[in-house]
């Protein structure tokens, strides 16, 4: 650490001897590996020995020209990206255990009932049989035996009906906690898009049936939470889940929550570049949205104009669906990388 940090330092004095427009930039860097990476709880200390490494080979070329401070700002990127991907899985992971136990919870209570149900329905069956027989009893004329027990069962029937209404509803909130997003409840979560990914890549190696996914991000969502506050931020991500839904439904897509702020939608017998035009579409949509921030239950009167950038991949044979998946995301890391607020397109 110490010889690093010496030759970290013989670099800024060499550095601050020359008239480099750059030197800000450069002092950034420096200043990042050699007091701020240490102190960074987010690595391991072989981990800051690699990036520490990877960064003193770059400095030791002592070139301070624009081209190799890209490198090595390209360097520091992909070790934050890789950083912010194990973040966010774990982040997923969490969800989904969550998840999970809400569904157990809910299961169990929905089986409660169910039982309860029958009880309740066994008993009632058997109350309408006595109080069937004590008419019939009572009864002196025919026609009102039969008005009597008309309405009576009309009763039973309509608490049974009430009953089944009840337990439907348990059944589709099952449903919608097993298969949907808890934040954007349009969108289906990441383990529902895994099965139907998987389904999906199975149906093209046996039929031939095509499959194209669009992965979309919102550009800069980091500033409109810091901005705006969380609450906004969801709001954002709600609006979005709302086009992406809308759009699906227009050819059949399937719409997920793919982690963060990072949604996806896959359609089938689509082409790259029909795809990519469907996706074009849809990010128009966003820039266009007049999304307003909503404070204490009001819209603000100023709008905050968004953007997505959008990722294209079309499968290719012998791919899994994490293949698929990556190169929608190395895609949608090329938007972003030349400008965002655009649709860039995977390889064909």
């Amino acid at each position: 650490m110490s010889k690093t940090a010496n030759e970290i330092d013989r670099f800024y004095r060499s550095l601050h001897a020359t008239d480099n427009p750059h030197e800000g930039e450069w002092m950034a860097v420096i200043l990042f590996v050699r007091n701020l990476l240490p102190r960074l709880s987010i690595y391991s200390d072989d981990k800051k020995s690699e990036i520490q490494f990877e960064v003193f080979e770059q400095l030791m070329e002592n070139d301070f020209s624009e081209e190799r401070l890209a490198t090595v700002f390209g360097l520091l990127d992909g070790y934050l990206m890789q950083t912010i991907g194990a973040l966010e899985m774990e982040e997923a992971l969490t969800q989904e255990k969550r998840t999970a136990g809400l569904l157990i919870s809910e299961m169990n209570e929905m089986i409660s009932s169910m039982h309860g149900a029958n009880e309740r329905q066994d008993n009632r069956l058997s109350t309408f049989q006595e109080e069937t027989a004590e008419a019939i009893r009572e009864g002196s004329q025919k026609s009102h035996i039969l008005s009597r027990v008309r309405g009576m069962f009309q009763e039973l029937i309509e608490e049974f009906r009430e009953e089944a209404r009840v337990l439907n509803a348990k059944a589709e909130h099952f449903r919608m906690t097993a298969d949907f997003d808890p934040l954007l409840t349009e969108l289906h979560n990441r383990r529902s898009m895994e099965t139907y990914l998987k389904g999906a890549v199975e149906e093209f190696a046996r039929s031939g049936t095509s499959l194209s996914l669009m992965m979309i991000d919102v550009d800069h969502f980091k500033k409109v939470n810091d901005t705006y506050g969380h609450q906004a931020g969801d709001d954002v991500l709600r609006a979005l889940a709302g086009i992406v839904t809308t759009h699906a439904v227009q050819y059949a897509g399937f719409a997920a929550r793919y982690g963060g702020e990072e949604l996806i939608l896959a359609v089938q017998d689509m082409d790259l570049s029909q795809t990519a035009v469907k996706a074009e579409a849809l990010r128009a949509d966003v820039e266009n949205y007049d999304f307003r921030v909503r404070t204490n239950g009001h819209l603000e009167n100023t709008p905050i104009n968004f953007t997505v950038s959008v990722g294209v991949a079309r499968l290719k044979v012998g791919w899994t669906p994490g293949e698929l998946i990556g190169a929608a995301d190395a895609a949608l890391y090329q938007a972003k990388n030349t400008g965002r607020n655009r649709v860039c397109t995977a390889p064909k």
